[in-house]
């Protein structure tokens, strides 16, 4: 008769292999507890695994172009600040001028021309607004100054000088005069093409956004609207003319003049506003349409790759018991030895 050695070694080492399975279960059943979704959704889905990808896809990019809108509601939002200042600013010159009436006081028409005279400073420096690095009044091209400020070395400032002092003036300048200077002479000079010359490096065409699949909306507004041509136009008028020795009647035209082009200039940045204010709308309507596209797809998603939370917390503690019998069972059969019973 033959006798075979007994060992606890096979014991233990299936022991051990049974800990490390089970070990690695527990991660991932506590992840897909921590998580709510499949650890490996491609083991559990297999040929489906391509369609949550795609959903997964299509999410993120709605995602982005609601992000793109943020930038995009920034730059309105900028803008539409700007255009109120202007439009404050404007009112104020308007204000001065109906005020100025056909008064020929030194005092009086000082104070109108140095209110008018920071109403330009006003607009020139808000329509030189940027943003993020970007000129919000430059049309596309967003990295350079839309206006030059109006100042003694200005290219419009000598425009200006040249045109006033080249006019054939009878002397005493009389009201007829006046208005044809203005009408023909200063106005076209801000209507026409002078205006890109000597005032404005901003483009026609303006800053557009794609806030969604099928729409494109204007996101900025341009240094070469009416509204803001005609606000430089007055200003400079009145601080041109106004404190001029002229003639009661003569100061009249001026200051009826440039009370128009300033109208004109409120009722063309309030158009602006109105313009940005629509797009804003847009961008919040689009914005509430694509939440809702991402919604439906994270729904969608989630019946695809949701655990079943009370199945995987069952797992989770069936498997936290076995790992602690494991090493209950293990540590007793290492502790096994004929040694303890001879």
């Amino acid at each position: 008769m033959s006798t075979s050695n007994v060992s606890n070694l096979s014991i233990q080492t299936s022991m051990r292999l049974t800990i490390r399975q089970a070990q690695n279960e527990l991660i991932k059943s506590q992840n897909e507890v921590s998580t709510g979704i499949f650890y490996d959704v491609g083991a559990e889905l297999g040929g489906e695994t391509a369609s949550t990808l795609d959903l997964t896809r299509d999410g993120l990019r709605l995602q982005s172009m609601i992000d793109t809108n943020a930038i995009a509601t920034q730059r309105l939002e900028s803008s539409q600040e700007s255009l109120s200042q202007m439009s404050a600013a404007a009112q104020e010159m308007q204000d001065a001028l109906i005020s100025l009436g056909k008064s020929g006081a030194s005092t009086t028409i000082d104070v109108a021309t140095q209110t008018i005279s920071n109403a330009l400073n006003t607009f020139t420096s808000v329509a030189n607004t940027s943003v993020g690095g970007e000129y919000l009044f430059a049309g596309i091209n967003t990295d350079v100054q839309p206006l030059t400020p109006y100042d003694a070395t200005s290219a419009a400032k000598v425009a200006f000088d040249t045109a006033f002092a080249s006019y054939p003036w009878s002397t005493p300048k009389t009201a007829a005069e006046m208005d044809d200077f203005i009408t023909n002479v200063v106005e076209p000079m801000y209507s026409g093409a002078n205006w890109n010359t000597d005032w404005s490096s901003a483009t026609d065409q303006v800053m557009t956004s794609r806030i969604s699949q099928t729409e494109v909306v204007d996101t900025s507004s341009s240094a070469n609207s009416n509204g803001m041509r005609y606000f430089a136009l007055a200003a400079v008028l009145s601080k041109e003319l106004l404190g001029l020795d002229l003639h009661d009647d003569v100061r009249s035209v001026v200051s009826q003049k440039a009370i128009a082009y300033t109208g004109v200039a409120i009722a063309g940045i309030n158009s602006q506003r109105t313009q940005l204010g629509m797009s804003q709308n847009r961008v919040e309507k689009a914005n509430a349409s694509l939440q809702v596209q991402i919604d439906i797809l994270d729904t969608t998603l989630k019946s695809k790759i949701e655990v079943d939370a009370y199945d995987a917390s069952t797992r989770v503690n069936n498997l936290l018991a076995l790992v602690e019998a494991s090493y209950t069972l293990t540590s007793k059969i290492q502790g096994l030895s004929l040694v303890n019973y001879l």
